[in-house]
C-alpha cells in the first residue's frame, strides 16, 4: 500500500483519538454540567474508565505521530547498483539515476530536504539557492541528492525535470511552469542559474527573476531550487531581487573523510579495489579549486582502465594516468595530437563565453559547426570531455579550460574576442525574439565595430550560422539605409551648387565614401566638382591672413598674416613657402613690385619693409611716424607705380607718403585725412593717387604737386578699400557703410553703387577690367561683372573674413586671404555649363545634331544659339513669342512653334526665306522635325496634331482623335509613327502614311505633357502630371512600368539615345535619370532654381541640356564608371573638413 493513502488514515484515526482523549478528559476532571441525567451507558462507561483511557489515548498519540515522522521522512537510500555500469560518471554532473553512487554530501543533502518546509511564509524562502565555486557539485548534489531524497518521501512532492536558461530563460521559465504536474506542493529546478548573465544580459535577468517572483506569489505552495556559482552572486545581489538569494545554501568544498566516500563507496557498488596506499595519494592530490571534477574524471578513467567490475586499480596505472591533476590535461592533449591538423582550439573556444572576466561554458548545437569542427568535437566527445544530448554539445565540465594549458591560454589571450562574442550573440537573442525585426539589426558604429571584429577573430572564436545571418542581414539593411542616405545627400548637394559648392563637393564625397557610391552619390559629386571653384588652400599661419598679392609672372602668390610672417608660394606646387618675418610685429599689407623683382610690405609697427624676390634679402626697412595714444595700426596699404619708380603707403598717422624705390627716400607726404587711413592706390598712368580711410572720405591726389584733385563724401562710414580700375576710366571704393561705389575718374560721380549686407573690407580689380572682386566680412568672396557679359560668382569656402583678394594676371583665377588663417586660389572663369542671361523664363531647349551649339526658346520671344565651345551666343528672331524649337536633322535649319498657332522654318545661318506654316487654330506647344528632314509634326491647343511638308509648308495629314490639346509630339525612329501627348491623359500612336491612330495609351491620372520613343522603337515613355513616368508598349497598348520619384508635375522626358537611360524634369526643380530595363531611378542629376521645363540630351548620350523658369539653360554631364579617379580628383580639390552643422545641413549620418 502506498504512503499516502497510510498517511491519510493514521491523520483520521488521531482526529478520532485527539477527541475521545478530550472527552475523557472532562469526565475525569468532573466537567459534565452540561452532559443530561441519567447518562447513557456509553457515557457512564467513558466516565468510569476515564482515566485508563486517558492513558491509552496518550499512548496511541505518540505512536500516531511517530507513525507520521517515518511517513514523512523519506526511505532510507537502497545502495543497489548494476555493477556492469561505471560507477563514476566522471566530469558530467551526477543524476538521480547516480544517486546509488553519490556519496560524501550527507548533511548537505539534510539541510536542502529542511529547508523545503511546506509552512515556509514567504516566497522569498521558497526560492532555494545552492551556491558554490565552478566545480564544487551544486548540480551533483542537487540531482543525485536533494531530487532522490524527495521521491523517497513517499510522493509528496511534484517535482519537474531541472532545466538551464540557455537562451530563452523568461520562455523556457513559462514553458515550464505549465508543465508542472497537478499534485501540490510542486519542486521546480533550476541548474546553472549564472546562464541569466552569461547568456543573457541585466535586462533579461531582471524580466526573469520578475517572473519567478510572480509565480512565487500566485502559487504558495510552489517552490524553486537554483544552482549558482559563487563568481556571479554579486549580480544578483546588485539586481532588484536580492531576496531570492539572500538565503542561500552554501556548497563548499569537500572535507578529507568525504573524499574518501566519494572514492571507495562507489568502488563498493561497482565491485571495483584499490591497491593499499592509492586512495590515500588521492585524497593527498585533491588540492586547488577543481579538485572534485578532476578527481571525478580520473576516477571514470581509473574504472575504465582498471576493466571495471572486479578490477583493481593499481599504483602505477594511477601513476601513467598522471594523478588527479594531470589526468584531464594528458587525455586532452592525447586528443590534441590525434587530431593533428585540425583546428582544435578555435573549435573549443566555441564552447567558452566570457561575462565581465569570468569565463563559462556555452551549449553549441552540432549542426552549427564545419565538417572540420565536428571532427574535433567527436574526438572529444569520445574523450568524455565533451558531452553531446540531442545533437547539442556541450564541455562535460568547465574546468576543461581551466586545466588544460593550451586551452586555457586561448581563453586569457581570446579574452576580449570572447567577451564581444558574447556581447553580439545576446543582441541576436533580442532580434531573434522579436521575430527578426529589422528595428533591432546593427546599425551605426557597432554595425562598424563588428564587422571588423567578425573580419579579425571569427576564425579563431567561431561564429554561429544565426550570428552570422543577424550580421549579414544587418549589412544589407544598412546598406540600403545608407544607399538611401548618400541619394539624400545627393540631392541637397545639388540644391546647394549656387549657393556654397565648395562645401556641396566636401558633402558628396562624403555621401560617397561613408555612405555608398550610388550612382546619385557619384553623379553629385561629379556635379559638384564641375561647380567649385576652389583650386588650392594654403596653410600654415599662426594667425589671420590679412592680404594677398600674385606676381606679375603668376608663378608666385605672396600672402601677409597677423603672425608676423609673409609666406610666398607657388600656387600650382607642393613645395614649401619662402616664409618672411620682420621684428614680429603684424604684416596688414603686401604687393609686388611691376617688374616681379620686390616685395613691399605694409606693417603694424609703422614701417614698410622691402625685399628682394630673388635672394629674399631685405632691402629696405620705410616709417611712418608711430600714432600716439591706443590707435596704433601701423601701416595698412601699400601700392607701387605702375612704373616702379614710386611707392606710396598709408597708415595710422593719417598721412599718404610717398617713397623713392631707387634710395628709398621719402618724396612727398601728403596730408588731408583726419584719421586712419586703410588704402591707397595709383592711377595706371601714375598721375594719381587715391587714399580711404576712417574718416569716411575718398581722396584724389595730383602725385606730381602733392595737391587733392577731389574729395568723395558720399560713404556714410569709414573706407576700407579704394582701387583703381586698369584703364584709369573708374575708381572703386568699399566703405563700412556696406555699399560699393564705382566713380567715374573724370567727372567724378558715382556711376554704380552696389549694396552688400556685408561689409567688404578688400578690392580688386580683374586685369580686363570687367569685374570686379571684393572680400566681406562674412567670409564671402564676390566677383561682379560690371559689363553684363558674365554672371556674377560668389564663393564661399572661408570660415571667417576676408580681408584680401587678388587676381591673376590673366584674369582666370582669384586669390583671398582670411581671418580664418587661411589663403585660397579660386577658379572664376565663366562657367560653360550654365547659360544665364535670359531675360525671362526658358520654355525649351534643342542640341543641334552635331552637338557643338543649344537653341533655347525663351518666354520673353527670343531665340538663342550658344556655342559650346567658345560660349558665343546668337540671338535671333523667333518670330513670334516661341513655345518650342527644334533642329532638322541636318542641323541647317530650325523650326519654332508660336503661340499665335504658326510655325515658322528658317535657316539657322539666318539667310533665305522662312516657312510659316498656318493652320491651327490655338497657339502651338510643341513641334518635331522627321528623322529624315522631310515632315514637321506640330501640337496644339486646338487639340490636334498636323504634319507638314518641310520644303512646301503644305498640310500632309491633320491628326484628330485627342479631347483635349495636345502637349507634345515625337517621331519613331524610322519615321513611319508619331506619338502624341495630350491632356485628355492619354498617348496615341499614329501612322503618318495615312494618319490614322494604331494604339491609344491608357493609364495616367492627369495630363501628359511628353512622349518619346526609344531608340529601337520598340517603347514608348510618356511624362504626366500625375508625377509619375510610364513606359509602354507602343503597339500593343501595354503599360511595362511605372516610376516614381518625382515630386511634382513631370514636365519633360526622353531617351538618352544609345538607349540607356531616360531623363525627366520636373516642376520639383529636380532632373533625374532612369534606367529603362528596370524602371528604378538611377540619379537625381541636377536642381534647378526653378522648375524644368525642357530636357535634351548630347548626341554621344553624356550630356544633357535643361531649360528651366530660372532664366537658365544648364548643361549636365553625366558621371563616368571611373569612380577611384573621381575620388582622386575630389581629394586634390578638399581642403577642409565639413563641421557639424554642415553635415547636419547635408543630412549626413553621424561619422563612423
Amino acid at each position: 500500500m502506498e504512503r499516502r493513502p497510510i498517511k491519510l488514515v493514521v491523520d483520521v484515526l488521531l482526529m478520532l483519538i485527539g477527541t475521545l482523549l478530550g472527552m475523557a478528559t472532562n469526565y475525569a476532571t468532573g466537567q459534565t454540567d452540561h452532559v443530561p441525567l441519567p447518562l447513557p451507558l456509553p457515557l457512564r462507561l467513558l466516565r468510569d474508565w476515564s482515566v485508563p483511557l486517558i492513558g491509552v489515548a496518550l499512548v496511541l498519540l505518540v505512536a500516531g505521530q511517530i507513525t507520521l515522522h517515518l511517513l514523512d521522512r523519506p526511505a532510507p537510500v537502497r545502495r543497489m547498483w548494476d555493477q556492469a555500469q561505471p560507477s563514476y560518471p566522471g566530469l558530467e554532473a551526477f543524476t538521480e539515476d547516480d544517486a546509488a553512487v553519490f556519496f560524501g554530501r550527507d548533511r548537505e543533502i539534510a539541510d536542502l530536504v529542511g529547508r523545503l518546509h511546506p509552512a515556509a511564509p514567504r516566497r522569498a524562502q521558497r526560492f532555494v539557492t545552492v551556491v558554490g565555486p565552478s566545480g564544487s557539485g551544486k548540480s551533483s548534489l542537487v540531482r543525485a541528492g536533494l531530487l532522490p531524497a524527495l521521491a523517497r518521501r513517499r510522493g509528496r512532492w511534484a517535482v519537474a525535470a531541472p532545466f538551464s536558461p540557455g537562451v530563452d530563460p523568461v520562455g523556457t521559465l513559462q514553458q515550464r511552469l505549465t508543465q508542472l504536474p497537478v499534485e501540490r506542493p510542486a519542486l521546480l529546478v533550476i541548474d546553472q542559474l549564472e546562464e541569466l548573465l552569461t547568456l543573457s544580459g541585466p535586462e533579461e535577468r531582471d524580466t526573469f527573476l520578475a517572473a519567478v517572483r510572480d509565480a512565487l506569489r500566485r502559487d504558495p505552495r510552489l517552490w524553486m531550487v537554483a544552482t549558482l556559482r559563487s563568481d556571479f552572486l554579486t549580480g544578483f545581489l546588485e539586481s532588484g531581487f536580492a531576496e531570492l538569494v539572500r538565503e542561500s545554501t552554501i556548497v563548499g568544498t569537500l572535507a578529507r573523510d568525504a573524499l574518501y566516500e566519494v572514492i571507495e563507496k562507489p568502488a563498493e557498488q561497482a565491485g571495483l579495489t584499490f591497491a593499499p596506499g592509492v586512495v590515500a595519494r588521492m585524497v593527498d592530490d585533491c588540492g586547488g579549486g577543481d579538485a572534485l571534477p578532476l578527481l571525478a574524471y580520473t576516477l571514470q578513467e581509473l574504472y575504465l582502465r582498471a576493466g571495471g567490475s572486479g578490477g583493481t586499480v593499481t599504483e602505477e596505472t594511477y601513476r601513467v594516468l598522471g594523478g588527479v591533476a594531470g589526468a584531464l590535461s594528458e587525455r586532452a592533449d592525447q586528443i590534441a595530437a590525434e587530431l593533428a591538423d585540425a583546428p582544435v582550439i578555435p573549435t573549443l573556444l566555441r564552447f567558452v563565453t566570457v561575462d565581465g572576466n569570468e569565463a563559462t561554458r556555452r551549449r553549441v548545437r552540432r549542426g552549427d559547426l564545419a565538417l572540420h569542427e565536428q571532427e574535433v568535437t567527436d574526438a572529444f566527445v569520445a574523450g568524455r570531455l565533451l558531452t553531446s544530448d540531442g545533437g547539442v554539445l556541450d564541455v562535460a565540465h568547465e574546468a576543461l579550460f581551466r586545466q588544460w594549458a593550451p586551452l586555457r591560454q586561448a581563453v586569457v589571450a581570446r579574452t576580449e574576442d570572447l567577451r564581444r562574442r558574447t556581447e553580439l550573440e545576446r543582441w541576436v537573442q533580442d532580434w531573434d525574439r522579436a521575430e527578426r525585426q529589422d528595428a533591432y539589426l546593427l546599425t551605426g558604429e557597432r554595425l562598424s565595430v563588428v564587422r571588423r571584429w567578425l573580419a579579425q577573430s571569427v576564425r579563431t572564436v567561431g561564429a554561429t550560422p544565426l550570428v552570422e545571418g543577424f550580421v549579414d542581414r544587418s549589412l544589407r539593411a544598412d546598406r540600403a539605409t545608407m544607399e538611401r542616405a548618400a541619394d539624400a545627400v545627393a540631392v541637397r548637394v545639388l540644391e546647394g551648387l549656387d549657393t556654397e559648392p565648395e562645401t556641396a563637393v566636401l558633402a558628396a564625397l562624403a555621401a560617397v565614401e561613408e555612405c555608398a557610391a550610388t550612382p546619385g552619390a557619384v553623379q553629385a559629386l561629379h556635379t559638384a566638382l564641375g561647380a567649385s571653384r576652389l583650386l588650392a588652400v594654403l596653410r600654415g599661419f599662426e594667425r589671420g591672413a590679412s592680404a594677398v598679392a600674385w606676381s606679375p609672372d603668376a608663378q608666385l602668390l605672396a600672402v601677409s598674416s597677423d603672425d608676423g610672417t609673409v609666406r610666398v608660394w607657388r600656387p600650382e606646387g607642393d613645395d614649401q613657402p619662402v616664409v618672411l618675418e620682420g621684428d614680429g610685429a603684424w604684416m596688414q599689407a603686401v604687393v609686388w613690385a611691376p617688374d616681379g623683382l620686390r616685395l613691399a610690405v605694409g606693417c603694424r609697427d609703422s614701417t614698410v619693409r622691402v625685399w628682394s624676390t630673388g635672394n629674399w634679402a631685405e632691402l629696405a626697412v620705410l616709417r611712418h611716424t608711430a600714432a600716439t595714444g591706443d590707435r596704433e595700426q601701423g601701416v595698412g596699404g601699400v601700392a607701387w607705380s605702375s612704373d616702379g619708380t614710386r611707392l606710396a603707403s598709408v597708415g595710422s598717422d593719417c598721412a599718404v607718403r610717398i617713397w623713392d624705390t631707387d634710395t628709398y627716400a621719402e618724396c612727398a607726404v601728403l596730408r588731408g585725412h583726419d584719421r586712419m587711413v586703410w588704402s591707397v592706390t595709383w592711377s595706371p598712368d601714375g598721375e594719381h593717387l587715391a587714399s580711404g580711410g576712417e574718416d569716411g572720405t575718398v581722396r584724389v591726389w595730383a602725385s606730381a604737386t602733392a595737391a587733392v584733385v577731389t574729395v568723395l563724401t558720399d560713404h556714410q562710414n569709414n573706407i576700407e578699400s579704394v582701387r583703381w580700375s586698369p584703364d584709369g576710366r573708374r575708381l572703386a571704393s568699399a566703405s563700412g557703410d556696406r555699399t560699393v561705389r564705382i566713380w567715374d575718374t573724370v567727372g567724378w560721380e558715382a556711376q554704380r553703387t552696389l549694396e552688400k549686407p556685408e561689409v567688404i573690407n578688400s578690392l580688386a580689380w580683374s586685369p580686363d577690367g570687367t569685374r570686379l572682386a571684393g572680400g566681406d566680412a562674412n567670409r564671402t568672396a564676390h566677383v561682379w561683372s560690371l559689363d553684363g557679359t558674365s554672371g556674377d560668382v560668389r564663393l564661399t569656402d572661408h570660415a571667417d573674413t576676408i580681408y584680401g583678394v587678388s587676381w591673376s594676371p590673366d584674369g582666370k583665377r582669384l586669390a583671398t586671404a582670411s581671418r580664418d588663417r587661411t589663403a585660397a586660389v579660386w577658379d572664376v572663369t565663366e562657367s560653360t555649363d550654365v547659360f544665364g542671361g535670359q531675360a525671362d523664363a526658358v520654355l525649351h531647349v534643342a542640341w543641334a545634331p552635331d552637338g557643338t551649339c543649344i537653341a533655347s526658346a525663351c518666354q520673353d520671344g527670343s531665340v538663342r544659339i550658344r556655342d559650346i565651345a567658345t560660349g558665343r551666343t546668337t540671338r535671333l528672331r523667333g518670330g513670334g513669342e516661341v513655345s518650342a524649337v527644334a533642329w532638322a536633322p541636318d542641323g541647317t535649319r530650325l523650326v519654332t512653334a508660336l503661340r499665335d498657332g504658326a510655325a515658322v522654318v528658317w535657316r539657322a545661318d539666318g539667310s533665305g526665306d522662312d516657312i510659316v506654316l498656318n493652320g491651327h487654330a490655338d497657339e502651338l506647344s510643341y513641334v518635331t522635325w522627321s528623322p529624315d528632314g522631310n515632315r514637321i509634326a506640330t501640337a496644339s491647343r486646338d487639340g490636334t496634331a498636323r504634319i507638314w511638308d518641310a520644303a512646301t509648308g503644305a498640310t500632309v495629314h491633320i491628326l484628330r482623335g485627342h479631347a483635349d490639346w495636345i502637349g507634345g509630339t515625337a517621331w519613331s525612329p524610322e519615321g513611319r509613327y508619331l506619338a502624341t501627348s495630350s491632356t485628355d491623359r492619354t498617348a496615341i500612336v499614329w501612322d503618318t502614311t495615312v494618319g490614322t491612330p494604331v494604339t491609344t495609351l491608357h493609364g495616367h491620372l492627369d495630363y501628359v505633357w511628353r512622349v518619346h520613343w526609344s531608340p529601337d522603337g520598340r517603347r514608348l515613355v510618356t511624362g504626366s502630371r500625375d508625377h509619375t513616368i510610364r513606359l509602354w508598349d507602343p503597339f500593343g497598348g501595354t503599360e511595362l512600368a511605372v516610376m516614381a520619384g518625382h515630386e511634382g508635375p513631370v514636365q519633360d522626358v526622353a531617351w538618352s539615345p544609345d538607349g540607356t537611360c531616360i531623363a525627366s524634369v520636373s516642376r520639383d526643380r529636380t532632373v533625374r535619370l532612369w534606367h529603362p530595363d528596370t524602371a528604378t531611378q538611377v540619379a537625381v542629376l541636377g536642381v534647378h532654381a526653378d522648375w524644368s521645363n525642357s530636357l535634351a540630351w548630347h548626341p554621344d548620350s553624356t550630356r544633357l541640356a535643361t531649360a528651366s523658369r530660372d532664366r537658365t539653360v544648364r548643361i549636365w554631364t553625366l558621371a563616368g564608371r571611373d569612380v577611384d579617379g573621381l575620388l582622386r580628383r575630389a581629394h586634390k580639390r578638399v581642403f577642409r573638413e565639413l563641421s557639424t552643422e554642415e553635415r547636419r545641413a547635408f543630412l549626413l549620418p553621424d561619422k563612423r
